[in-house]
C-alpha cells in the first residue's frame, strides 16, 4: 500500500463535489464505473482507511478505498481533467 500524494486529494474532491462520473482501475486490474459523492474511512483487517463512496453504474451504493485505486479516468463531459494517476 503506497501513501498517495497531497495533490490527489485535490482532484478526489473535486469529483466528489461535482459528481463527476469517472473509470476506477484498481490494483487487481480491474475496472469500476461510477459516481462518488464523499469520503469516508472504512475498516479493513482492523485497519480505517480512506475511501470514496458513492453509486456504480446499476445505482448500487459502492466504496472504493482510495490505496486501492490506480488510476480514474473522468468520462463526464467539460470536466477539468480528464486522467489522474495515483501512482508514479
Amino acid at each position: 500500500m503506497n501513501p498517495i500524494k497531497c495533490e490527489i486529494y485535490d482532484y478526489i474532491e473535486i469529483i466528489c463535489l461535482y459528481r463527476y462520473r469517472v473509470k476506477l482501475t484498481l490494483t487487481d486490474g480491474t475496472h469500476l464505473q461510477g459516481q462518488f459523492d464523499r469520503t469516508l474511512y472504512v475498516s479493513r483487517n482492523q485497519q480505517k482507511h480512506e475511501a470514496i463512496a458513492g453509486i456504480n453504474q446499476q445505482q448500487q451504493a459502492i466504496e472504493v478505498i482510495l490505496t486501492d485505486i490506480t488510476s480514474i479516468d473522468v468520462l463526464s463531459k467539460n470536466a477539468s481533467f480528464s486522467h489522474i494517476s495515483l501512482i508514479e
